[in-house]
């Protein structure tokens, strides 16, 4: 029997792998989840686990083979797999280019003149141009950006759009068939995993080792499920307690705040390297909820992503040019507008054009946080380490009025001057003020620069760019054959009024993603899903409306559409509500 590894850079392809899994009988597939750096850390992991090849894509594929030992085999990038994201892209209105290594411009500029589409193609040769490469292309108003896992998330830094190319079926049975035949060139056994490595891999903490550079050496398998490795070295907290360990030769004992979570960490020296031992600290990390679910109201982010707004509008131009003036200086903003219309990106915008060096993005979620938490947190500890941070206050007019008055004294205390406020709230804030169920003093302070984004109902004109949009971050999270939306589907979806705004419609287009059985996401799906949403306002009980006249399979579809319309087309929450997972959630919805 053949035991591979698979690592797959992103979601869709790990759905795909799961299901062609049950099909190949010759193999032991182990499929795990991974992007570059983290595909290496699986694979470093796992090279003495006995696995006779690794099979990844693309620029994973490349750091891997050069990280282990184990014989790589990469899942190449078909003329089929190009064409089917040119065919997806053809729908945006934006300036649109490919960028890519070899194996991807080489077909697809062959594509694109034979389909006599003016989309650029750019061909790097390394992963260091990606950057400079998408640099020159914003300078000359390209907006959209075509290519591999890289590519995309280099596209995404610089407040560009990035369309992952995604690979088929095919692609992936083609990879299959090289790992036969790799297989019978390299069938040498792995070594067995060391005693030490065993012991090490049976302990509870989390145990890893850098050196006097704090580049990652090893981890144990607690470690690893713990952390990204890459994360670890870039963290600033991190490699100041690596370095004094190595520099002083003594252990040292630290709590950093790290990936969301405190963390108490000993660190000991050991020759010119340092051993850190990980033990998780509890306190101020979540808040109790009903049914014992635990929630977290802080959430610490060093480096969120940049999602650019989509929209042509006058009213979400405005938006964005308001985004700009606000990202000149330090001042507070007061982001109001209705729910799900997209506040916490616009505070994520603000964050990424003040960021200058590591200060973190921190979100207080006013809903979830205790009037103890709020003391806690902003104690002199927290004051000196995030001096320079942005704070978002996501909900603030959620708060008590006892809260509101402490978080006026912190607001206006010296110690905190340096501080950057966000802030956001529903659209009538200054109805709560005016009747003083808000603190007036806190809305004068913090309310010096106000920004209102508009309900999509009143800029229809949006819609069609954020389908596209949706359409093209599903393509890779689940990876089916969906490229695209007919015209009067789209137009169906434009008339409809969306009183969940951005977020609702998102939801429905990821519901029709995975319920269309074909390329194109046709007007008599739209149809079908819009009328549902709309019978959903006009009776309490939309489960009492089941027809239980089908089969058991086509009951069962009933019951998770109705469920996935009572929780406004969240997956996450339907597939919970149910007792199932995402993945089970998907096929049931596409059988």
């Amino acid at each position: 029997m053949i035991k591979a590894l698979v690592i797959v850079p992103y979601k869709g392809l790990f759905e795909m792998m799961k299901e062609i899994q049950h099909e190949v009988e010759d193999m032991e597939l182990d499929i795990e989840l991974g992007n570059l750096y983290e595909g290496v850390a699986i694979a470093k992991a796992a090279e003495n686990n006995g696995y006779h090849f690794i099979i990844s894509r693309g620029g994973t594929a490349s750091m891997i083979q050069e990280a282990v030992s184990i014989p790589v085999i990469d899942i190449q990038v078909s003329g089929y797999d190009v064409l089917r994201i040119i065919t997806l892209v053809k729908g945006f209105s934006r300036k649109a280019a490919i960028v890519g290594f070899t194996n991807i411009t080489q077909g697809a500029a062959t594509i694109c003149k034979l389909l006599d589409l003016d989309i650029k193609t750019l061909t790097i040769a390394k992963d260091i141009e990606v950057t400079e490469k998408l640099s020159k292309l914003k300078e000359h108003g390209y907006e959209v950006v075509i290519g591999d896992v890289v590519t995309v998330q280099t596209a995404k830094q610089l407040g560009l759009e990035g369309v992952l190319i995604t690979s088929g079926k095919e692609a992936i049975i083609d990879a299959l068939e090289e790992a036969r035949r790799s297989y019978s060139i390299f069938s040498r056994l792995q070594l067995d995993v060391s005693l030490f490595q065993s012991i090490l891999d049976c302990s509870d903490q989390a145990i890893g080792v850098f050196n006097r550079e704090a580049k990652f050496v090893y981890g144990n398998e607690c470690f690893h499920k713990e952390f990204l490795w890459m994360k670890l070295e870039n963290s600033a907290d991190i490699k100041k307690l690596i370095q004094e360990t190595v520099l002083s030769h003594e252990r040292q004992t630290k709590t950093v705040h790290f990936d969301h979570s405190f963390w108490n960490i000993s660190a000991c020296p050991k020759d010119d390297a340092a051993v850190l031992f990980f033990e998780k600290n509890i306190s101020n990390q979540a808040i109790p909820q009903d049914g014992g679910v635990h929630l977290k109201a802080i959430e610490f982010h060093a480096s969120p992503s940049y999602i650019p707004i989509s929209g042509k509008s006058v009213m979400i131009q405005n938006v964005i040019k308001q985004i700009e003036e606000c990202g000149k200086n330090g001042a507070p903003v007061w982001i109001c507008g209705e729910k799900g219309i997209g506040k916490e990106l616009v505070a994520h915008s603000i964050y990424s054009k003040r960021k200058r060096m590591d200060e973190p993005f921190i979100v207080l979620h006013c809903d979830l946080l205790s009037a103890d938490q709020l003391k806690a947190l902003m104690n002199e500890d927290f004051n000196q380490k995030h001096a320079d941070g942005v704070i978002y206050l996501k909900n603030i007019d959620k708060l008590t009025h006892d809260m509101q008055k402490e978080l006026y004294l912190i607001v206006t205390d010296g110690n905190t001057k340096n501080l950057q406020w966000l802030v956001s709230s529903e659209s009538n804030i200054e109805e709560k003020v005016k009747n003083g169920t808000f603190n007036r003093d806190l809305y004068k302070e913090l309310g010096q620069l106000q920004i209102y984004i508009p309900p999509l109902r009143e800029r229809r004109e949006d819609i069609e760019d954020l389908v596209h949009v949706f359409i093209s971050e599903l393509h890779p999270k689940y990876g089916n054959e969906v490229v695209g939306i007919r015209m009067d589907a789209l137009e169906q979806i434009a008339k409809f009024n969306w009183p969940g705004n951005v977020e609702q419609l998102k939801n429905v287009i990821e519901q029709l993603f995975l319920q269309t059985n074909s390329y194109y996401i046709e007007k008599e799906d739209v149809e079908s899903v819009l009328k549902r949403l709309e019978e959903q306002e006009h009776y309490n009980n939309p489960l009492s409306y089941i027809d239980i006249s089908g089969t058991l399979e086509e009951i069962e579809k009933q019951v998770i559409t109705k469920v996935l319309e009572e929780e406004g087309l969240n997956q996450s929450k339907a597939a919970k509500r149910l007792g199932i997972n995402r993945s089970t959630l998907w096929r049931k919805l596409k059988s």
